[in-house]
């Protein structure tokens, strides 16, 4: 059997975590392929306006797997339902949605993985329902989850460990990016901001990556030297990244996606709370026009480079 799974969104947070599963289970994963201009607008075509850019990609994937459904003998798509969690943490609507979204938009099989902790679904149910969807049982489908859950701990403890030895190391510019995994680590959307920093000869971090890993309750409920109201999953993670790394770098980058609606509001509450660091504000759009972007990437490096001399 083969499982296809978009290379977007909550996918770069939990990659380790979904092919170990899957490989545990004796089920061959398919990935769509990487973000080029022709998927974006397959899923610009398959989206109404107002959905953000993220969105519209995630789409493009799908679509990207369900041309390549009969050559590669896909069986199903997995369509993760990422809704609420403990502490009454949820997830933006749009991760609500995809699964309804495409079961109306494209004509093939999917699979939906159900997290919503409010509705009695957290994620070890979830997984286990999606292990009896593929007529797996219920003791090896656990099993599955636990080595899976496992592997992802290790993968994210060793990403945490690496960017904390490159930051005690660095000795060039130190820029952290605030931005959520699959904006900056889409190849269309954050790689050509990676290379660009690379050859500015600057260290870039991730706000993402930081110690709320672990079971400390203090490292997770850092976020409320900026907001104790925020309930949204994703942004608690990378303001707790944002409290860790401030006093460390030398400018901050909130990179975002329009018109991500969570976002607009919280890197909108860091810049006027967060005082004691240079920082700008990039939102990426439908158009591929970089120009200007490397414009102000290059002329904020000359001021932090001239502030810290």
């Amino acid at each position: 059997m083969k499982i296809g799974i978009p290379k977007a969104l909550c996918y770069f947070e939990y990659a380790e975590m979904f092919k170990c599963f899957f490989k545990e289970l004796g089920i061959e994963v398919v990935l769509s392929n990487d973000t080029d201009k022709k998927m974006l607008q397959n899923g610009i075509y398959a989206s109404i306006d107002e959905e953000c850019l993220a969105s519209k990609i995630f789409l493009g994937h799908v679509k990207d797997l369900i041309s390549r459904k009969e050559s590669e003998n896909i069986d199903y798509i997995v369509i993760p339902r990422l809704c609420t969690f403990k502490n009454n943490q949820t997830m933006c609507v749009k991760f609500y949605a995809l699964y309804d979204i495409c079961c109306n938009i494209f004509d093939s099989k999917f699979l939906i993985l159900n997290v919503d902790y409010n509705k009695g679904e957290n994620e070890l149910k979830a997984f286990i329902n999606l292990g009896k969807k593929l007529n797996k049982g219920s003791y090896e489908t656990t099993i599955s989850y636990f080595k899976a859950k496992r592997m992802q701990k290790n993968y994210e403890i060793d990403k945490l460990n690496n960017q904390l030895k490159k930051l005690n190391e660095s000795k060039n510019l130190k820029i952290l990016i605030v931005a959520h995994s699959y904006v900056y680590n889409d190849k269309y959307l954050g790689f050509t901001i990676k290379d660009y920093f690379e050859k500015l000869g600057v260290d870039i971090f991730y706000a993402d990556i930081n110690s709320s890993i672990y079971k400390n309750e203090e490292m997770k409920m850092r976020y409320k030297n900026i907001s104790k109201s925020i309930y949204w999953k994703q942004n608690i993670k990378l303001l707790n990244g944002v409290c860790e790394y401030l006093d460390k770098v030398d400018g901050i980058i909130y990179f975002s996606v329009f018109p991500c609606g969570t976002d607009s509001l919280v890197n909108e509450l860091c810049i006027r709370k967060v005082k004691n660091v240079p920082s700008m504000n990039i939102i990426l759009d439908e158009e591929d026009g970089m120009a200007g972007i490397y414009t102000r990437l290059e002329s904020f490096t000359d001021i932090l480079e001239k502030v810290k001399k």
